[in-house]
């Protein structure tokens, strides 16, 4: 009888001390700054992005920032008419949305020095 009742409390300390360690940790926040977006434009007009870059940044709404989820809608509807991954070349755009995203990346980083 001892030996369960023991059983039964190392069970109970046991469960709550791993509660309390999931109630004190925090989930991981994934939170883009503008000039984590600067650095992805960039990748992709120097061709060196992976369709993995891209694919994270282009998932994930951005509720933290306004400003930036707007940009990642437009960096969307750009992708939706001009994205063109196949393999054949580093780009994963073509050139008119490589040119629709350097207009995105100048705006970004005038507005990231003002």
């Amino acid at each position: 009888m001892a030996q369960l009742l023991i059983t039964i409390v190392l069970t109970m300390v046991i469960f709550l001390v791993i509660a309390g360690l999931l109630i004190w940790a925090k989930k991981p926040n994934y939170r883009i700054k503008t000039e984590n977006v600067i650095s992805l434009l960039e990748l992709v007009l120097e061709g060196r992005a992976g369709d993995n870059d891209w694919r994270l940044f282009s998932a994930i709404p951005l509720r933290h920032d306004p400003y930036l989820d707007e940009v990642r809608d437009r960096c969307l509807e750009i992708e939706e008419r001009e994205y063109a991954s196949g393999g054949q070349t580093p780009y994963l755009f073509t050139a008119k949305g490589l040119e629709e995203l350097a207009v995105i990346l100048e705006e970004l980083r005038q507005r990231e020095e003002s």
